[in-house]
């Protein structure tokens, strides 16, 4: 079943046609997550996954917004319960190091007091993943000179002994890939695949054990060739999944059943 492990169909860009994008997603019949990155859009995926049964909904509180507002452990724990079954995951939730400027020019603070605000959340979104046994969803992203984000959600989730999520969108090395497939974790690929330059997607792609795959679109954002340039969405994952199916040598309908199984048993969907 294709399966789009992380989208945003609660957020703004959205408003003005949600019903349109919904009939896409129905016409693929497939699967969406929609991740919360503020209390608001976390309501707003918790409601979008009471009212279609093939959506889902992950709440959190993305660490660019950690100055914002305050993540209120108990608030969350009442859309999880609100939610009941249509919550499967808590995030996104992480470290940012490409936007800590937003952190002191906004808020006036330092990088060492950014990072540890960012830490703190982070924690306190495990502890709820683990009260709740739900997967987590990862967000990491390097700032320009600060390559440090992924060893440092490493460290903390080795230091808080989980095993049980995804690093979406996925952006680190081959090194750190290896590292967090084998403390258990997935990796989720956007369309970033179809137009990286580098090479690097392409390498960690073809080692990646295939069980540890996840496919996404991080919708409205990152748009996959052929659609770049317009706002993506989640039936446009399928472009993801065709370009991971090329840089393994697997069929793209083989690359769909087992990146949706994959999130069927790692976010136990119906």
């Amino acid at each position: 079943m294709l399966i789009d492990s992380h989208a945003h169909l609660n957020f703004e860009a959205y408003q003005d046609d949600l019903l349109e994008v919904i009939g896409r997603c129905l016409q693929e019949k497939m699967k969406v997550i929609n991740v919360g990155a503020a209390y608001d859009t976390s309501l707003k995926a918790v409601n979008l996954a009471l009212a279609e049964p093939s959506f889902f909904s992950s709440l959190g509180l993305h660490p660019i917004h950690v100055y914002d507002e305050e993540f209120e452990s108990d608030n969350f724990q009442d859309l999880i319960n609100s939610g009941k079954d249509r919550v499967v995951a808590i995030g996104e939730t992480g470290f940012d190091y490409f936007h800590l400027w937003q952190a002191m020019e906004k808020h006036g603070k330092s990088v060492e007091e950014a990072k540890a605000k960012q830490e703190k959340v982070f924690r306190a979104h495990i502890k709820l993943a683990k009260a709740n046994d739900l997967a987590l969803i990862i967000h990491g992203r390097n700032g320009k000179e600060d390559k440090a984000a992924y060893t440092d959600i490493y460290n903390v989730l080795k230091d808080e002994g989980v095993n049980r999520g995804v690093v979406h969108c996925y952006g680190g090395n081959l090194e750190e890939a290896k590292q967090f497939v084998e403390l258990g974790f997935h990796l989720g690929f956007t369309g970033i695949v179809t137009f990286d330059k580098t090479g690097v997607l392409e390498e960690i792609i073809k080692w990646i054990p295939v069980d540890k795959m996840l496919i996404e679109t991080d919708a409205p954002y990152l748009t996959p060739v052929p659609n770049r340039g317009k706002r993506n969405e989640p039936s446009y994952v399928k472009y993801v999944a065709a370009k991971v199916a090329e840089i393994k040598n697997m069929s793209t309908e083989e690359i769909i059943e087992i990146t949706g199984k994959n999130a069927i048993k790692l976010f136990n969907l119906e």
